[in-house]
């Protein structure tokens, strides 16, 4: 870490919040240790994450990376709109793939790349090749299994702990590690965001994430951080959770021959919630488990590329320890993963195909699917 010349901090494509935190978070940390730091964003950042942006800029140079050979800003975006395609009101540099991989053909041995909340490379979007071409060492720090495909980015580190709530909490853990770089306001605020948005506010939280977010507490309230979470939804994504509910197709299972299947409220059947939407597929998927399914599975599609977001609850795991990312998207392609309740995916075929071999999965490990 004495030796950084340049460092380059990679997310996932649409960076979620636990994503931009963990990149806020190490931003801070590295800044010690590092000459020059920049942070790229393939594709961009979802909408909550924008909006943590805004409360939590990042004061290194920022990229998003676009697929286009040019960039446009959305009028009445929350980046602002001017005249200059390369940047935005809030400093951040809009890149085509090409000049990011030109950036990073730069970088040597000296320089570290960190890949941050990213099993895949398919989620690197278009810079996986570049960063799997350049000489500089490369570290991935993430809470999810690494796919077999990750290896062919060479890594000369790998911190992964399925276990830990979220990327942020692996973060937290290398700043214990660091003694001599001290937790301020900012950066216990990012790593408790990260942390209330991968554990459904604290729901699915384990003991020693308990014990993080109380040394966080000290800094800063939850009551503040979840208030910059909460996000009125707007029309359009309303409308996309109504058209699921409106378009769904149930199925059910019998657990008759599932482990504890005797147990209270472990005996009627597990329903399977399938729809698609136009977009919003990951908000209708929870809005279908919400409702009253074990599992939900939303589909939409984007030109020739077909989406899929996969929901469950708690319990549903517990009753057929079937994980979404694990034992049912990554079996379909290496292009999907996730995590035990909440998984996603994306591959260029029809919805109708994608949906058939989602539940070709399923029915092969949890039986015959009843149509409802």
């Amino acid at each position: 870490m004495r030796s950084v010349k340049h460092l380059c901090i990679i997310t996932h494509r649409l960076a979620d919040v636990d994503a931009y935190c963990s990149v806020y978070a190490l931003s801070t940390l590295f800044k010690k240790y590092a000459k020059d730091i920049i942070a790229v964003f393939p594709e961009g950042l979802n909408a909550i994450a924008n909006k943590v942006m805004h409360d939590l800029p990042l004061d290194v140079k920022v990229i998003i990376v676009n697929e286009g050979k040019e960039y446009r800003e959305n009028k009445g975006g929350g980046n602002g709109s001017n005249n200059d395609n390369n940047s935005s009101s809030y400093g951040i540099t809009r890149s085509t793939r090409d000049e990011a991989i030109g950036m990073l053909e730069y970088y040597d041995k000296d320089d570290l790349i960190l890949i941050v909340d990213t099993n895949n490379p398919v989620m690197l979007a278009g810079v996986s090749e570049a960063v799997t071409k350049s000489k500089a060492r490369k570290m991935v720090i993430d809470h999810h299994p690494i796919a077999v495909e990750a290896s062919r980015l060479g890594f000369d580190e790998m911190r992964v702990d399925v276990d830990a709530s979220s990327t942020c909490e692996m973060v937290y853990r290398l700043f214990k590690e660091l003694r001599s770089r001290r937790i301020g306001r900012n950066v216990a605020k990012a790593l408790l965001l990260g942390v209330l948005t991968d554990t459904q506010n604290l729901a699915i939280a384990r003991c020693a994430t308990i014990s993080m977010v109380a040394e966080m507490c000290k800094l800063v309230s939850l009551e503040e951080c979840r208030s910059i979470l909460t996000v009125e939804r707007d029309y359009s994504e309303r409308i996309a959770r109504l058209r699921a509910a409106q378009r769904c197709k149930l199925y059910k299972v019998n657990t008759d021959n599932m482990v504890d299947a005797n147990r209270d409220g472990y005996s009627s059947p597990i329903i399977i919630a399938v729809s698609s939407v136009g977009s919003h597929h990951a908000s209708a998927a929870k809005a279908l488990v919400d409702l009253g399914a074990d599992l939900s599975i939303v589909i939409s599609s984007e030109g020739s590329i077909a989406k899929a977001s996969l929901r469950s609850t708690q319990s549903f795991y517990a009753r057929t320890m079937l994980h979404l990312g694990n034992d049912v998207l990554a079996r379909v392609s290496s292009a999907g993963g996730g995590h035990s309740t909440a998984a996603s995916i994306a591959l260029e075929m029809g919805e109708a195909e994608l949906t058939k071999r989602i539940l070709q999965v399923i029915r092969e490990r949890l039986g015959r699917l009843d149509t409802l």
